[in-house]
């Protein structure tokens, strides 16, 4: 639940979500990021998600509307022209409402470049590095919120437990390991090839 808490906490309490947004979940196989997609559906926004091939299944089936590679060169070019398309139907500017990183240097440039006039992109990390490489005028020519942001409050928490309660948001369990299988649940971790959280319990419990 604190990885769904720092989810909660980015989206509701830092970028404050409003239905209808256009919002693009970077890393949406990571655990954050799964809480991510299905918070923001759960506030009726259109939800652009990246992740690695293998995973852009996994984010359609947890309710993102669109999954983009996000290991193509030209995958910002990709999420823009889907933005493009949800605007359309809403009759409003192309763009995105809010970018949600855990990703940071490799990918951090080319978000501020898909934010909408006035946009908010909130951080939680970075996963690719600290270094990133940003053109400034993204920021301040679009009047742009760059946002930080760890955890999250007891009434958030409360608020999150609420809708997991109701089955309206679910942790994404790719594996479940025994201490015994510590190595080998390591290995997986390593490898990058899981989605959402591989968990570790007792034996028998």
């Amino acid at each position: 639940s604190m990885t769904m808490l720092t989810s909660w906490h980015m989206l509701v309490g830092r970028a404050n979500i409003t239905p209808g947004q256009t919002v693009l979940v970077m890393g949406g196989g990571s655990g954050v990021g799964s809480f991510a997609i299905q918070i923001a559906k759960l506030y009726n926004c259109d939800v652009i998600a990246t992740a690695s091939p293998d995973k852009l299944d996994k984010c359609l089936e947890l309710g993102a509307d669109h999954a983009v590679d996000h290991r193509k060169d030209d995958w910002s070019k990709e999420v823009f022209k889907i933005s493009k398309e949800i605007a359309k139907t809403k009759n409003q500017a192309p763009g995105i409402d809010i970018a949600f990183d855990h990703i940071g240097q490799t990918h951090f440039n080319k978000q501020l470049t898909l934010l909408k006039y006035g946009a908010t992109l909130v951080s939680c990390g970075a996963t690719t590095g600290y270094d990133a490489q940003i053109d400034l005028r993204h920021i301040f020519f679009k009047g742009i919120n760059v946002l930080g942001s760890t955890q999250g409050t007891k009434a958030e928490l409360d608020e999150g437990l609420y809708w997991m309660g109701q089955g309206k948001i679910k942790a994404a369990v790719d594996s479940v390991y025994t201490f015994e299988q510590a190595a080998e649940a390591h290995t997986k971790m390593l490898s990058g090839k899981f989605f959402g959280k591989i968990l570790m319990k007792p034996e028998g419990a």
